[in-house]
């Protein structure tokens, strides 16, 4: 089944949004603040793009994970 498309920004927009209601992440600079989203190739039924790590392993956020596993089940990146 297809996934709606979004472009790229509209993806970081719409993370953003659900992050920054996160509580006490609101003006906090996240992966998704500094990095964004960005197009990988697809397996067979997953997600065409990510948000690539860029901070420190030891500040993984299992909440903010599950934001972006969310969306992605939810929208493809845009070609």
């Amino acid at each position: 089944m297809t996934k709606p498309t979004r472009t790229a920004k509209q993806l970081k927009e719409m993370l953003l949004m659900r992050i920054e209601a996160l509580p006490g992440l609101r003006g906090q600079q996240t992966d998704v603040h500094r990095v964004g989203v960005i197009g990988i190739h697809a397996e067979e039924g997953g997600p065409n793009w990510t948000v690539r790590v860029f901070s420190d392993r030891s500040s993984y956020r299992a909440d903010i994970a599950q934001i972006i596993r969310t969306l992605q089940g939810q929208f493809d990146l845009e070609d």
